[in-house]
């Protein structure tokens, strides 16, 4: 059992700390119930209150967490990072069994000098604690307020006391879980800022990182089997990097997988509601063949380069690299944009795509031609190499390749 003396007092905020020296600063580290940390700071969850020590709330951030907290009970959130003038802080330390200081003791503030605690790292969290302990109390009461008025039925109150007891539960569950803070002795808010960009530089988290361990999200557990299945894939996607070099060997990386395999569902663009989520969360079977038949048969049908890579006698692969040179076929914005073209099409038109495949194969996809397909519908400009990654260009290449791709008909000229 972790040793605890947390108190707020009329007088001081004591806790049992952590002691140590990080960047020539002091620092203390601690840990504090939910609740105990939603009564400590009720000051920094005000969108217009964080001070500034740190950059400003986002609310829509803030509420994604809540979300998460609240419906996942193997939750896990990192350090709320403080910073407090070093005079306002008493650490009494322990002694050993020479009678020696430790690093552990008792960490005392004074309780009107709470008020200048500056949080610099970990507001959206902090606002999500608030947020999600606010709102199972609110539930509690309107349930409780129900179980009193008297007008339901013995059934109805019986459901209505389970809900509480669920709801209480939760709460209580909630609220006795704990996370971690450091506080750091530090007056200067300039400072404060100069760690906050220095701890964000320091660890990012990248996307790579996000889409292979986050089994929560179905179009990285689908990308898992596309990535092993799929004849064009298959040996061909980047597990390391986020994005994929003209050097590379790789067609995609593997967080640029599981995005083409949400566009391919829902659009470019397309956003997934809960109940949409839930249905590929609980199963992604067809997301998978989606997938596959969109690499394997749709791909190969509409461009050469594809149907090279995958029918070739060789499967050369030392050849991608220098194909990307010359060629679109092989750039990650331009798979991503022929899912969308797909998935516009069988939404509009039907399952088969044979016609895209048709009219997509009837272009060029050569970076050097001043009118390839990708210039002509405004996703390159004339002589570039690279596609403009805004969201209006991309959109109107989308509409152009489907509308072009409706009139095709065979005999049209390259």
């Amino acid at each position: 059992m972790a040793l605890r003396v947390t108190s707020i007092s009329e007088q001081y905020f004591q806790t049992y700390a952590h002691r140590f020296l990080q960047g020539e600063r002091e620092v203390f580290s601690f840990v504090l119930d939910l609740a105990e940390l939603d009564g400590l700071l009720p000051q920094r969850v005000d969108e217009d209150l964080i001070k500034d020590a740190n950059r400003r709330l986002t609310l829509s951030h803030a509420k994604q967490i809540t979300e998460y907290l609240r419906t996942q009970t193997n939750w896990v959130l990192g350090a709320i990072l403080l910073g407090i003038d070093p005079s306002f802080v008493e650490f009494i330390p322990f002694k050993d069994e020479r009678e020696e200081d430790t690093s552990t003791g008792l960490l005392r503030i004074l309780q009107n000098h709470m008020v200048t605690l500056k949080l610099f790292d970990g507001q959206h969290r902090r606002r999500a604690v608030h947020d999600v302990l606010a709102a199972l109390r609110e539930e509690a009461a309107h349930y409780k307020s129900l179980l009193t008025s008297g007008k339901d039925t013995h059934s109805e109150l019986e459901k209505v006391e389970k809900q509480l007891a669920g709801i209480e539960c939760r709460r209580k569950a909630l609220e006795a879980h704990s996370i971690p803070v450091v506080l750091y002795a530090e007056r200067n808010t300039q400072a404060l800022r100069q760690m906050f960009a220095d701890a964000a530089k320091a660890k990012p988290i990248e996307a790579i990182t996000k889409a292979r361990f986050d089994e929560r999200d179905p179009f990285n557990r689908a990308a898992k089997d596309v990535s092993l299945q799929s004849e064009l894939f298959q040996g061909r996607i980047d597990m390391e990097r986020s994005t994929i070099a003209r050097t590379s060997p790789n067609l995609l990386s593997f967080n640029q997988l599981a995005a083409i395999l949400k566009t391919l569902m829902v659009g470019y663009y397309g956003r997934v509601s809960r109940l949409r989520l839930k249905e590929f969360e609980n199963d992604i079977e067809p997301v998978i063949k989606r997938g596959l038949d969109w690499a394997d048969e749709f791909l190969p049908s509409s461009c050469r380069q594809y149907e090279d890579l995958l029918f070739g006698s060789d499967r050369d692969d030392t050849l991608i690299p220098l194909i990307r040179k010359e060629s679109f076929a092989f750039n990650a914005t331009i798979f991503r944009v022929l899912a969308a073209c797909y998935h516009g099409w069988i939404t509009e038109t039907g399952p088969n795509a044979d016609q895209l495949a048709q009219f997509l194969r009837s272009q060029s996809f050569k970076n050097t031609i001043k009118r390839s397909l990708f210039v002509k519908s405004g996703l390159v400009l004339p002589g570039a190499t690279s596609p403009i990654g805004r969201r209006q260009e991309v959109s109107k290449a989308i509409s152009y390749i489907l509308a072009q791709a409706k009139n095709y008909t065979p005999s049209d000229k390259k």
